[in-house]
């Protein structure tokens, strides 16, 4: 059961999001054998791994509000996944440099009743490798193909161990580097990998080949939100490889200051704290082009804060 600290959201999305998580339990597993079948390596990543797993990390299979599915693919195998993936019935909807988008209902325009976004109506992205591009920041992670193993619940078919997967979340608890916005979501999936039984050494050296902008200010919300959560050697460590103006940034505010919210966006002081070199020119042009923020609402009203910084 869920740690009465974080029960009250729990049950709140639970109504929110039930029927969206009962199509992506179903559509993970779909996805992953279609790939196996058609010999493509492949993992899921992020929430469609803690929700969809055959031992989910999430004990709720109805609290998560999953809205797209994240699979990485080795680059090589990219063309093979995207047919596999079109086979099955799937519509292509776009393409970047960095990921696949492919349609499993819906057409990308029309949102669903229960919170689903339209611009993640039944999302399946393909990543090849761990890339993530981040306004005008390349982040490419720890090699994936070092730390898969073969799935016994799908002949053919890979999963990511624990340490790795939460270094993943950990990476993605900031919405992009030079925002440095952070979800309270992924602060809840990493406190349901801490509770599952990560070894915190391993996800340590997993996180020295991140970017620290993209681990530090997510370990920080999770310190500072769900208490025990995070070890404090490796909130440190992070911690001190961010950039100097970055530090500074953490230390001066708190986490309802930088939680996303769909109405606000953080300040143009912060962004350009977390940015460096021609980064600093996206900051510039989203001051210039705002382009309204998405994601969860703050919820100081739901989750356990402390009053603690980065270097308590």
């Amino acid at each position: 059961m869920a740690d009465p600290s974080v029960g009250d959201w729990l049950a709140e999305q639970r109504t929110e999001v039930a029927r969206r998580v009962d199509r992506f339990r179903e559509l993970v597993p779909r996805v992953r054998s279609v790939l196996a079948d058609a010999g493509v390596p492949a993992v899921a990543v992020k929430g469609a791994e803690l929700a969809a797993s055959t031992q989910p990390v999430w004990a709720m299979a109805d609290a998560r509000p999953m809205a797209d599915i994240d699979l990485v693919v080795p680059r090589r195998y990219r063309a093979q996944a995207s047919a596999a993936l079109q086979r099955a019935g799937l519509r292509h909807d776009t393409s970047t440099t960095f990921e696949d988008v492919f349609l499993a209902w819906g057409d990308g325009t029309v949102g669903r009743t229960d919170g689903e976004s339209a611009a993640h109506n039944g999302r399946v992205e393909v990543h090849p490798d761990w890339t993530e591009f981040l306004h005008g920041y390349v982040a490419r992670g720890f090699d994936v193909e070092a730390h898969w193993s073969p799935d016994p619940d799908l002949p053919g078919g890979f999963r990511l161990g624990l340490a790795p997967l939460t270094a993943n979340v950990i990476g993605h608890l900031a919405s992009t580097v030079v925002r440095a916005e952070v979800r309270a979501v992924n602060a809840v999936d990493l406190w349901w990998c801490d509770r599952a039984g990560v070894d915190w050494d391993e996800v340590s050296v997993l996180c020295r080949s991140l970017d620290p902008r993209l681990t530090a200010p997510g370990l920080w919300l999770a310190y500072a939100l769900l208490p025990g959560s995070v070890p404090v050697r490796l909130l440190s460590s992070e911690f001190d490889r961010l950039p100097r103006a970055a530090r500074r940034a953490l230390d001066a505010v708190g986490p309802e200051d930088v939680l996303r919210d769909p109405d606000a966006r953080t300040t143009p002081s912060w962004r350009q704290a977390f940015a460096r070199g021609t980064e600093r020119v996206a900051v510039l042009d989203q001051m210039a082009f705002p382009t309204g923020a998405r994601g969860l609402r703050p919820l100081m009203s739901r989750l356990p804060l402390v009053a603690v910084r980065a270097r308590a």
